[in-house]
């Protein structure tokens, strides 16, 4: 309930880059082409959390990369945050 009351000041930096949050769960949209990068906005989530005596469940923590080419869309999985 705290993560609730707490995540209202939780913003992307960019208007390019979507925050959506439910519940206890927050995902992070980035497109390619954007004023902010992901590691940039990662890092804003992350210094949020600090900022407000949370931290970040790194064991929950993906990145999920979208690829499209003419024939297929490619998900990769990258586990390295920390």
């Amino acid at each position: 309930m705290l993560y609730i009351v707490m995540e209202g000041d939780l913003k992307a930096l960019s208007s390019n880059n979507l925050l959506f949050k439910y519940a206890d769960d927050t995902n992070l949209l980035v497109p390619e082409i954007t004023d902010v990068d992901i590691k940039d906005e990662f890092n804003n989530v992350l210094k949020w959390a600090a900022d407000n005596c949370m931290t970040v469940n790194f064991s929950k923590t993906k990145e999920i990369v979208f690829s499209y080419t003419l024939s297929t869309l490619f998900a990769t999985f990258c586990y390295n945050w920390h």
